[in-house]
């Protein structure tokens, strides 16, 4: 486990937040951009309507890609809780 100061707890937690909000944001984006470029095509995939099935089986895809590469790149393992020096209370 990293010993961080109290700014690196700080600045690692909003990177991690700024991190997770693309991996969203990415997510969303696939999801609505697929489904509405698809939608009245008449393609068919897996007996759905093609929009349905790639905007769904996409964004779970990307979902997992985004969670291994935040928990690879971007997540590190630290104490959040303030060690007190001089004893305990």
């Amino acid at each position: 486990m990293k010993k961080l100061t109290r700014q690196e707890k700080h600045e690692q937690c909003i990177r991690e937040i700024r991190g997770t909000l693309v991996v969203v944001a990415v997510c969303c984006v696939w999801h609505i951009s697929s489904a509405f470029l698809l939608n009245g095509t008449g393609l068919y995939f897996l007996g759905m309507p093609a929009w349905f099935s790639v905007s769904t089986l996409g964004t779970i895809v990307l979902s997992l890609l985004g969670v291994w590469y935040l928990l690879k790149k971007v997540f590190i393992d630290f104490e959040y809780d303030d060690e007190e020096e001089g004893g305990e209370e």
